[in-house]
């Protein structure tokens, strides 16, 4: 198994590293040269939506939860629809680059830049999430020591992203999508229709078939992993939602970074509709896996290894070095997209308005390749002495996306929106959610909840109550924009 992944992801390297020699600017490196078609966007979309974290870390939130999990699908398939329905077209007929792109086109350089921070920090957090999350699956199911599996970790997707940029990533997540659907969905049929007498209630055998396997399946669960509010209160459930809706809808590495790279916006919001059903199939083969994993194997096992135990205890070897691969497969395709995107915030939104126009595309192009490699090593770094941490540095990316969802969607949405209110709502929401989980989340109530209001209202208050700024007249076009206006 050791060689096979080993083989498996230099072939992955390879080809996204192959891709070089089409990489010449800076548009090249971020966008694929806005030349990407609606199948090069989805089978990325999905790959990288279908990440590391959904495989490993909802298959045991399903195995938990049952499903009151769903809720938390429920919020990301939400966020892909707002995206497609609100965003998806006027961000792409802009041309621009990122998100605090287009915060600053709406409300000036001072929440682009925050914006901009705001998202580099979380996207480090969560690179080292990754890093600390495919050493552990390298080393529980292959001969690699630690430092040997979190070194050869960074390198795999860092070398795509460094050599490829978003044409490397984009080729590479498609051809890793089919793999992952593939993948999943041999082990939800292994778990269904095959796991019959292994490990825990033996409520399946063999042969019976896949209705037989279901009827069993949901006999031996508990009922209140089969009842919403079965397991969670409706407070929680409704943080579950709302986090991941906020963390979709704003989502550079995963969403709006394609945006950008479409062709036209029609393949933009074509691709993000798609995705839709796409994340939900997705979404169900992995709530089979953790949910078929509780029926068979009973409780008692901790949510972060009900995966590895599941493939361990309940699938022959290659169907189960398959879904090791799958994982690994999922982890790549989420940490490339992440570090680029951070790495393209650093270059386009920090570096290039003070570098100026005497800078050519090609220097950028540099300085990005320069900051996937700073951004891989901090991550790197964050995961070697801090690999404790895996809540708190998750939680950087929840503070960045209630940071910037209301004012994201309010700027786009509400011609009231101000300079003024903007910035308000990026501080008070990003400042609410980091207070309040500091504050060891009051009454129970998750962060974002409170973090959405208070931004909400900022937003709102000063963009009422305090006086417009003097009239700019490239307020409207911004940044390396075409001077058209993206204010609805």
């Amino acid at each position: 198994m050791t060689l096979g992944i080993i083989l498996y992801l230099a072939v992955i390297v390879g080809i996204g590293v192959l891709q070089r020699h089409r990489v010449q600017s800076l548009e090249d490196f971020a966008l694929a040269g806005r030349s990407l078609s609606g199948p090069m966007l989805l089978g990325p979309l999905f790959a990288t939506f279908i990440g590391g974290a959904t495989v490993v870390g909802w298959t045991g939130s399903f195995y938990v939860l049952g499903v009151d999990w769903w809720f938390s699908g429920l919020g990301a398939l939400l966020g892909i629809a707002a995206a497609a329905f609100f965003l998806a077209r006027r961000f792409r007929e802009a041309e621009q680059f990122t998100v605090p792109d287009m915060l600053g086109l709406r409300y000036g350089n001072p929440a682009r830049v925050l914006g901009s921070v705001l998202i580099i920090f979380g996207d480090i957090a969560v690179i080292a999430v990754q890093v600390i999350a495919m050493t552990g699956t390298l080393v529980a199911f292959t001969d690699l020591t630690r430092p040997v599996a979190m070194l050869l970790s960074v390198v795999s997707f860092t070398l795509i992203s460094l050599f490829g940029g978003m044409r490397g990533v984009a080729l590479t997540d498609a051809l890793q999508a089919g793999f992952i659907l593939v993948g999943l969905s041999l082990g939800a049929w292994f778990v269904v229709a095959g796991g019959g007498g292994v490990g825990g209630s033996g409520a399946l055998r063999g042969g019976e078939g896949i209705a037989a396997g279901v009827r069993d399946l949901l006999a031996v669960l508990p009922p209140e992993l089969l009842r919403p509010l079965g397991t969670s209160t409706a407070l929680e459930v409704a943080g579950f939602a709302v986090a991941a809706f906020g963390i979709t809808a704003v989502s550079q590495s995963i969403i709006f970074s394609r945006v950008f790279s479409a062709r036209d916006p029609d393949t933009a919001r074509r691709a993000l509709f798609w995705l839709i059903p796409a994340a939900f199939i997705g979404y169900f083969l992995v709530s089979v896996l953790g949910m078929g994993g509780r029926a068979l194997l009973g409780e008692g096992i901790a949510a972060s290894d009900v995966f590895a135990v599941t493939v361990g205890s309940l699938m022959p070897p290659v169907a189960g070095g398959i879904l090791i691969a799958v994982v690994v497969s999922a982890i790549v395709t989420s940490s490339n997209s992440i570090l680029l995107s951070a790495s393209v915030n650093l270059t386009r939104d920090l570096v290039q308005p003070l570098a100026g126009p005497a800078r050519s595309n090609r220097s950028m192009m540099r300085v990005g390749q320069w900051a996937v490699g700073v951004f891989a090593l901090a991550a790197l770094l964050v995961a070697w002495v801090m690999p404790d941490i895996v809540t708190a540095v998750v939680f950087a990316y929840t503070m960045y996306s209630a940071g910037l969802l209301v004012p994201l969607y309010a700027g786009y949405l509400w011609r009231g929106a101000s300079p003024a209110g903007g910035v308000a709502g990026i501080l008070g929401g990003g400042g609410t959610a980091l207070g309040w989980y500091l504050a060891g989340s009051p009454f129970g109530v998750p962060a974002m909840l409170p973090a959405v209001a208070v931004s909400a209202i900022l937003l709102w208050g000063a963009s009422v109550l305090l006086p417009p700024p003097p009239a700019d007249p490239g307020h409207a076009s911004g940044g390396g924009g075409r001077g058209q206006s993206v204010v609805p």
